[in-house]
């Protein structure tokens, strides 16, 4: 790796400072004894050796916790990355001497393991950055502090997320930041101005990436900057509002129209504001505008990228959530709430909303077999028949012999497979009903977890939701024909656009019969980070089911809710997928028995869902389910199609408690509401936390004559009541509205069993 030798040289002429600074730091280290580590080398020279080799090295540390486990090491004469916990400890401006084996990760040179190390000193300056051009990003600057001037984002306005690549260009040249989950960037603002990039020069596969530390590397020229993105406000069916903030005060404004072009022109907002609110007034139901919003500070002006919004329709709103396994409808609330179970029926429901189909049908199915089927292909060929506009898309890389049984008419359009490590798969299961029909009442789009085949349909674990609004329709409408190339009865392939070639081009924020729906599609949308942010705004309960977790970043969100704010979080996943892998064994340390597997010697098919659900049994802390065909993995979020709803209902989140509890108590986890019972599964209470008026649930094969018990932490019986002769699944209604706010202790004793579980009051 003689290449190194013109990276010295590049430092030396473009920084002599940096590099007597450099040198200065090999000289100092040359002094230090040796005793537990081998010979010390250069970076430069530890590069230049096979890999497998010994090597003991000195430098500055370059990074800290905001990569993760690894570590930057910079010298005088290159870079290089530690990967090991051992060094989890040291912060930028460490010096530090490191003993360990060279190895290649994903075409990084990495020292691991850690054989040795010490701590020289703390806080000495910092390399100074090399100027480079992305074109420069190669083997010479890898793991070396760079700075990149004229740097602009592609995407400006939004926000980082976690472990997601991002595009920029500076002077004409293309380059590539990575911002990892544990990167405080995540959830900031992308610039919108003009920057200044600094960070390690990093390498994956054949990529060379630009990775800043935090907010620090990324330097505007301009005074005035968004720092939250612009998002929608009362959202009614003649208008909406445009929110966002500036870190400073300045006169605001957007452009907006019906399309891209901004053709209706500027509406003026407060000024002097860093927080302005701009309304949009006299609009029809489900009109789609597009909006660019800016700040003005003087000469500077930070513009947000341009945004699609949506007012509310004036359809019914009407959601309907179906299950195809067992559903415990004894923890509805309120009364009558009750989940429904179509008991192998699934393909009989959806041919009836295919019948409901007028003008137009538009199909994204992942996989669409032809055993167990057949009502769904009938209902599709008569739609046609019957001339409704049918469009399928389908994904290239499945048999998908269902296609097959359709109408030869019928145009499908399968999704690319080459490469496929680029487009991953077409994994959607949504159609949309009748979209721009002129009654409202009319469209509807159906998501969830089902692909249609035998076992999807009547064995594996599967939900099916159902919308009749139209805003919605025409949001899924969107995402249809930017793949599907157009608006066409015929797709135009020319136009076509799947996988990581698509953008954010949909409105995400909806109001649905008063309720707050939000909807994101994948890779463009980054759903990850939706789920991640549902999951943080949990308060008190987090459950969740799904096929697959992959996903480290959500594993600790997932921890930090229970370890850092005390939430109850209980969750199954399918063990078939990888579930007992390090996803598992993170949250496994806080969650403890309350995450488990899926037991297959005990169920038909497999977990299929992909559901969270967030504060069920809390009104006042926005219960919400998270549902749709996204796994939580990182082709779903990087190269996959996929969709999910965040569904903001007590009563949708409640329906969807009623199949967690059936489907994680019936693989022998242990939850109520709220509460998880470490000491069996045969007692629960309804809803908990509660206002007072609760069911307390009781599960036993035999007569049980015993007592209730209501104590305070203090061991004090505040309340009492006698159970006789109980047996099977029983309902006591208790209304103890006099029990004042806090933590109780509900016991059930009798002569053969003595079950304590907590009981909150809010």
């Amino acid at each position: 790796m003689n290449h190194f030798k013109a990276l010295l040289l590049l430092l030396v002429v473009s920084n002599i400072a940096a590099m007597k600074y450099s040198l200065s730091i090999v000289v100092s280290i040359l002094m230090l004894p040796f005793t537990s580590f081998g010979q010390l080398i250069s970076i430069y020279d530890a590069r230049s050796l096979p890999l497998g080799s010994t090597v003991t090295i000195n430098g500055i540390v370059t990074s800290g916790a905001e990569f993760g486990t690894i570590r930057y090491l910079q010298d005088g004469t290159a870079g290089i990355a530690v990967f090991s916990s051992a060094l989890a400890t040291t912060v930028r401006g460490d010096n530090v001497t490191v003993t360990g084996v060279t190895v290649d990760y994903q075409n990084l040179l990495e020292i691991t393991p850690v054989n040795s190390w010490n701590l020289n000193s703390s806080g000495n300056p910092m390399p100074a950055p090399v100027l480079a051009t992305p074109s420069q990003l190669n083997e010479n600057y890898e793991s070396i502090f760079i700075q990149i001037n004229n740097v602009t984002f592609t995407n400006p306005g939004s926000t980082f997320a976690g472990n997601v690549n991002y595009n920029f260009t500076a002077n004409g040249q293309n380059g590539v930041v990575y911002i990892r989950s544990t990167n405080p960037l995540v959830g900031q603002t992308i610039p919108s101005s003009n920057i200044t990039l600094y960070g390690l020069c990093s390498q994956f596969g054949n990529q060379y990436q630009v990775l800043p530390r935090d907010l620090n590397d990324l330097v505007s020229s301009s005074s005035i900057l968004i720092t939250v993105p612009p998002y929608p406000q009362n959202i009614t069916t003649s208008g909406l509002d445009i929110a966002w903030n500036t870190n400073i005060n300045g006169n605001t404004f957007i452009r907006y129209g019906n399309t891209p072009n901004l053709e209706l022109g500027v509406i003026n907002g407060p000024a002097n504001s860093s927080a302005p609110v701009i309304n949009i007034s006299g609009a029809s139901a489900s009109e789609l505008f597009y909006v660019q919003s800016f700040s003005v500070s003087g000469n500077d002006t930070a513009y947000s990228n341009i945004r699609s919004y949506i007012t509310a329709s004036n359809s019914s709103g009407d959601i309907k959530v179906y299950f195809n396994r067992p559903v415990d409808t004894y923890v509805a609330t309120p009364s009558g709430n009750n989940a429904i179970l179509l008991n192998n029926t699934f393909d009989d429901t959806l041919k009836a909303y295919i019948d409901r189909s007028i003008a137009t049908l538009d199909i994204a199915i992942y996989s669409f077999d032809d055993t167990g089927t057949g009502l769904i292909v009938q209902a599709v060929n008569d739609a046609y028949n019957r001339g409704v506009q049918v469009r399928v898309i389908a994904d290239g890389s499945n048999t998908n012999a269902g296609l097959q049984l359709l109408n030869s008419a019928i145009p499908v359009l399968l999704s690319p497979t080459v490469p496929f490590s680029y487009y991953g798969i077409m994994h959607n299961k949504f159609f949309i009903l009748d979209a721009e029909h002129t009654n409202a009442n009319k469209p509807v789009v159906m998501g969830g977890s089902t692909n249609w085949s035998n076992g999807q349909l009547y064995d594996d674990r599967n939900n099916l939701v159902f919308i009749q609004d139209k805003s919605l329709a025409l949001v899924y409408q969107m995402e249809f024909e930017e793949m599907w190339g157009g608006i066409g009865a015929q797709p135009n392939l020319a136009n076509s656009k799947f996988g990581p070639d698509k953008t954010d081009n949909t409105p995400h924020e909806l109001n649905i019969g008063g309720k707050r729906i939000e909807c994101f599609f994948s890779p463009s949308d980054n759903a990850n980070s939706q789920i991640i942010k549902t999951m943080q705004s949990a308060d008190q309960e987090l459950y969740f089911a799904t096929l697959v977790f992959t996903r480290f970043d959500l594993a600790y969100a997932v921890e930090e809710r229970v370890d850092l704010f005390g939430v109850s979080a209980a969750g199954i996943m399918d063990d078939s997928s990888g579930g007992s892998g390090t996803s598992f064994l993170i949250m496994q340390g806080v969650m403890g028995n309350n995450i488990i597997l899926f037991d297959h010697g005990s169920n038909p098919g497999i977990l299929h869902h992909k559901y969270l659900i967030v504060d069920p049994s809390n009104s006042s802390s926005d219960p919400t389910v998270l549902t749709g065909s996204h796994n939580w993995s990182n082709s779903a979020n990087l190269k996959n199609d996929e969709n999910i709803l965040v569904i903001h209902d007590p009563a949708i989140a409640n329906q969807f408690y009623q199949e967690f509890h059936n489907l994680f108590n019936g693989n022998g986890g242990a939850v109520g509401s709220g509460e998880t019972l470490l000491t069996g599964n045969d007692l629960t209470i309804y809803p908990n936390p509660s206002n007072g008026n609760f069911k307390v649930v009781f599960n036993s094969t035999k007569n049980v004559a015993g007592t209730i018990l209501i104590t305070e932490i203090s061991g004090r019986v505040v309340y009492s009541t006698e159970m006789n002769n109980q047996i099977g699944v029983n309902e006591i209604q208790l209304n103890k509205t006099l029990l004042s706010k806090g933590v109780y202790f509900l016991t059930l004793q009798s002569p053969e069993i003595r079950k304590t579980t907590k009981l909150i009051i809010n």
